[in-house]
């Protein structure tokens, strides 16, 4: 009995290794799926048990993506704590400083950003959220733009970020934006034709807060008819989420007679609608 005990054991850890790596695939459909529910019940029934970093993280994107930022920000709050790992600390300032970023902590994400591109100087993420601060802010697009041209520039040159198409929605989402704010229109609309080859489209989330910057473009040019295309896009993608919801309001902006005021910050809907 002990020998097959033994024998037994590397094959035991070998099946749960398998059916975590399967869970975690399967988590991750229903996030780029925006299945967040879904997500959030595999992570919190099956999963629960885990204490992986991947999962946390994970779980944090779900949360994220719905629109419960505040719930999201406290799981990111271990990974930045001094004692944690480099790898820790840098996905979740990358993460963390979005999270901020929707909760409209502007000074906060800006530090969290800061972070992560100290931690790695060739973090696309830090830059391309960088970007994004200071296109929400209407501040300095020049200085918008060259952050989601650096932020490209490394997600070009990083060997880990090379082959994926994971951040281009971001960074090419807020270089159109940027272009727009700088009066360069077709420049503009040449990088949002771009990025849709370049984006993945099975990632609705992201895509959808891609058509929300594209829209946000389109607006800072005054063509106000594609911009409503991307904010319905965005609105299709993602019904229930964050980016979904961002969408919507610039719609109701646009057409106040079809709902009221919204509230929260300005240029994004009030969170309290998606809690």
């Amino acid at each position: 009995m002990s020998v097959w005990w033994l024998a037994a054991v590397p094959c035991t850890a070998a099946l749960l290794g398998a059916h975590f790596v399967l869970q975690g695939w399967r988590v991750e459909r229903e996030i780029t799926q925006c299945h967040y529910g879904r997500a959030l019940k595999m992570i919190d029934s099956a999963l629960s048990w885990s204490s992986v970093s991947l999962i946390k993280l994970q779980k944090a994107a779900a949360l994220f993506y719905w629109g419960r930022c505040e719930e999201a920000e406290r799981i990111l709050r271990e990974f930045v704590d001094p004692s944690r790992a480099g790898a820790d600390r840098l996905r979740g300032s990358e993460n963390l400083g979005f999270v901020l970023l929707a909760l409209g902590r502007y000074p906060e994400a800006k530090r969290s950003f800061e972070a992560a591109a100290a931690l790695w100087p060739t973090s696309s993420a830090a830059y391309s959220g960088l970007a994004e601060l200071r296109l929400r802010q209407g501040i300095v697009p020049t200085q918008a733009l060259a952050d989601a041209e650096r932020a490209l520039k490394n997600h070009h040159s990083d060997v880990s970020e090379r082959f994926s198409s994971e951040g281009m929605a971001r960074i090419r989402g807020s270089q159109a934006w940027a272009l727009a704010l700088l009066g360069h229109a077709a420049q503009s609309q040449q990088v949002i034709e771009l990025a849709a080859r370049e984006i993945d489209p099975k990632h609705r989330p992201e895509l959808a807060g891609f058509h929300w910057r594209a829209g946000m473009a389109m607006l800072a040019i005054e063509n106000s008819p594609s911009a409503t295309g991307h904010f319905r896009r965005a609105s299709e993608l993602d019904p229930e989420g964050y980016y979904g919801g961002l969408a919507r309001h610039q719609l109701r902006q646009g057409n106040p007679g079809d709902a009221g005021d919204t509230g929260g910050i300005p240029g994004q809907p009030d969170l309290r609608h998606f809690l």
